[in-house]
Order: C-alpha cells, then sequence, then structure tokens
C-alpha cells in the first residue's frame, strides 16, 4: 500500500463499529470476531492489485503515469474476475463503511445464533472479512475509484523466524498451483508480490482500452499498431482529454 494508513483504517472502522455493537450483540460475541481478525494479521497477507473506474483522472495521470506522460491499460472486468483474487470496490464514505460492516457482522451473529455456522466456518468467515476490511479507504482518496483484487499468503515458521506462501487459488473454475512469492524493493523497503497469468486458458488477453496521458508524445495509431503487433488485438487506443503540460 502506498499510504500505510491504509493497513490501520479498516480496522479503525471495526472498532467503531464493535463498540456500538456489544450491547446488541454481546461482548463475548464481538470478541470472538476480534480475537480472529487480530490473528488474521499474524498469519495470512493479503496480497492487492490496485486498479481504477476511471481511466482519465488528472490526479491520476500525476501520480501513478510518470507525471502524464505514461498509459492507462484498460482491462475486462468480467475477465479479471476469474482470476485467482477477491475483487472489492472501495468504499470511501466513512458512514457507509461502518453500516456496511454492522450488517455484515449482525447477518453473521444470526446464523451463529441459528447454528447454521460451525466453528471452522465461523472463523473462515471472519478471516475473510479482515481481508474485506482493505476495501474501506480514506474518503480522501475518492477521486481514485479504486477497485482492489485481493490474493491471499501465508506466513509460516522458518528457522528462527517467518516466511511467506502462496497457497494456489482457483482460476476461470480450475486449481492453480501456488506461484513463487517476489519482493520489490519501494525505497528501503522490500514489498511481497506474486505474478498471476492474466491470459484466459485460450490464452486471450483481457486489456481492451489504452489511453495515452495528457504529455505522451506518441501517436494513438503508433500504439495500435504496436499492440496489434505484439499480439494485443481490438483494443481501442485513444488520446487523454486532460489539458496538463
Amino acid at each position: 500500500m502506498n499510504d500505510f494508513m491504509e493497513m490501520h483504517w479498516g480496522y479503525g472502522v471495526w472498532e467503531s463499529v464493535a463498540t456500538n455493537l456489544v450491547p446488541d450483540l454481546g461482548k463475548e460475541f464481538v470478541d470472538s470476531i476480534d480475537e480472529i481478525f487480530s490473528a488474521s494479521g499474524f498469519n495470512i497477507l493479503p496480497l492487492a492489485a490496485c486498479l481504477s473506474t476511471q481511466g482519465d483522472v488528472l490526479s491520476q495521470w500525476r501520480a501513478y503515469a510518470d507525471d502524464g506522460t505514461g498509459y492507462c491499460i484498460g482491462f475486462k472486468g468480467k475477465h479479471l474476475t476469474e482470476l485467482p483474487a477477491r475483487p472489492l470496490q472501495v468504499l470511501y464514505d466513512k458512514k457507509k463503511q461502518e453500516q456496511e460492516l454492522a450488517e455484515t457482522i449482525r447477518s453473521i451473529h444470526k446464523l451463529r445464533s441459528k447454528g447454521e455456522l460451525s466453528d471452522a466456518e465461523f472463523f473462515e468467515v471472519c478471516a475473510t472479512l479482515s481481508c474485506d476490511l482493505a476495501a474501506f479507504k480514506n474518503p480522501a482518496f475518492v477521486e481514485e475509484s479504486e477497485v482492489r483484487f485481493l490474493h491471499v499468503v501465508s506466513f509460516s515458521s522458518s528457522n528462527l523466524g517467518l516466511k511467506l506462501e502462496d497457497m494456489g487459488g482457483i482460476s476461470y473454475g480450475e486449481s492453480v498451483d501456488p506461484k513463487p512469492i517476489g519482493f520489490t524493493m519501494r525505497g528501503s523497503t522490500p514489498v511481497p508480490h506474486i505474478d498471476l497469468n492474466f491470459l484466459d486458458p485460450n490464452e486471450l488477453h483481457p486489456i481492451s482500452e489504452v489511453i495515452l496521458g495528457p504529455k505522451n508524445d506518441a501517436l494513438p495509431t503508433a500504439v495500435s499498431v504496436f499492440l496489434e503487433t505484439v499480439g494485443i488485438g481490438n483494443a481501442i487506443v485513444k488520446k487523454s482529454v486532460a489539458s496538463y503540460r
């Protein structure tokens, strides 16, 4: 995450919601969820691919595309949801975040009270929910219109410390093997990542559109020729409408 507070924002929402739910659902139940949330942080790590539903936003060009000289690549959403990653639409309104989380917790409590969730199922649901807190973000970032794809890796013991291991997943209805964990240096910090294949079983790509940044000097026709030549066909190529020099 670019903003270190992102890892704490969602849990802060949970703390607020938990306090309000204690009178109705009981401290023991709320504490049992909090224990799972806390334990999840020591056992699993969600890796996120962060995209936007908006392809031509000036602040995004400035921050993520080499000051407007880069490219925005548009993907087919239906295609991406088949990857071994959990899609999450980021929510920026704090009141809606609290309302959504409270409704989810109440639903879990209802199922648990009826005996429709075993201990194992309860743990899995709550562990998944702890990762889903990554969908809650500070309202200051609302212009990003972000969508996140989460893929969870796990911690395991290794010598005197811990290491990360991928657990694989499901892609296009088929099981996929665990991937190697790679690291990218962000300043002086090693940040873990894995590489997921975007191609479908027929080796078709999900790229549908390419937008040239407002300071990008390439011709859309030249980029189109490049894409067709390297096998990425039928992608719409156009220039940003933002004015920025």
